[in-house]
């Protein structure tokens, strides 16, 4: 129990940029192609949303300990109600947890103001590692309230956040690396999690795959509720096709955008 007390502890800031440059290192390695000078530069152009993300990062925390803090004082919610073992109320609150992103994340797409913000992080042509970082700041906020809404709604714990971040860090990384990974990684996990072969559809520039593969930590829910799509990851073409252009995908250009005009450019499947 202390050695998982201590790894729930760990600052996630210190085991992204751990994680940054591991994969940076062996997508650089695998990828030779690729210029080392351009992939600092998207590096940096993405880590910089990384330093808005740090600057709430303190409001977030607050707002998730305050709620957290409700729910132990004042007794709240379904699982606080009923009999229920601590380990399986911990594994149940990820789950939740993680369909509430699942939700959230069909929200960002089918909402204009939310996908406004969201398609910051759907924009990078150039995907990595580093697409990881890509997120409007805003994002941040109304997934975690939507995260507290299921944790107040079932009195979930606060490790079942803790352990949910400790495993969305890196397989979130993991989902944008440009490295391809092979079949049976797919078939060996991908009964359960998102693996980065499904997430990279969903960074399909063709809209009609971009809508679908939904889920951050389980690709369950998408199988359960029929937003699962496969196409082979060598035939993706990331980013959106109303942001091509390298003036558009600079950091300033992309800050401004969620308050720019700017319409989808889909495909035809009739």
């Amino acid at each position: 129990m202390e050695t998982i007390n201590f790894l729930l502890a760990l600052d996630p800031n210190y085991i992204l940029i751990v994680l940054l440059v591991l994969f940076f290192m062996l997508e650089t390695f695998f990828n030779r192609r690729e210029r080392v000078g351009s992939k600092i530069s998207h590096l940096i152009n993405n880590g910089l949303f990384q330093l808005l993300a740090i600057a709430i990062g303190s409001v977030l925390g607050w707002m998730a300990v305050t709620t957290f803090n409700w729910i132990e004082v004042n007794n709240f919610g379904l699982f606080n109600l009923i009999e229920i073992p601590f380990w399986l109320k911990i594994t149940l609150g990820v789950f939740l947890i993680d369909f509430a992103d699942y939700c959230f994340h069909i929200l960002d797409h089918k909402s204009p103001l939310f996908w406004r913000q969201h398609r910051v992080h759907h924009s990078d042509t150039a995907m990595d590692s580093s697409t990881s970082l890509r997120t409007f700041p805003t994002e941040l906020i109304y997934f975690l309230i939507g995260e507290l809404m299921v944790s107040v709604l079932f009195g979930l714990d606060i490790m079942s956040m803790s352990i949910f971040f400790f495993i969305l860090v890196p397989l979130f990384i993991l989902h944008h690396t440009s490295m391809i990974f092979p079949i049976w990684v797919d078939r060996v996990i991908g009964w359960l999690f998102v693996t980065p072969n499904f997430h990279k559809v969903h960074h399909e520039q063709d809209q009609f795959y971009t809508d679908s593969n939904y889920g951050t930590v389980f690709i369950i829910w998408d199988k359960l509720f029929g937003t699962f799509k496969l196409k082979p990851v060598s035939e993706v073409k990331y980013g959106l096709k109303e942001f091509t252009g390298p003036e558009k995908q600079s950091f300033l250009y992309q800050l401004r955008s969620p308050f720019l005009s700017t319409k989808k450019i889909a495909e035809d499947h009739s």
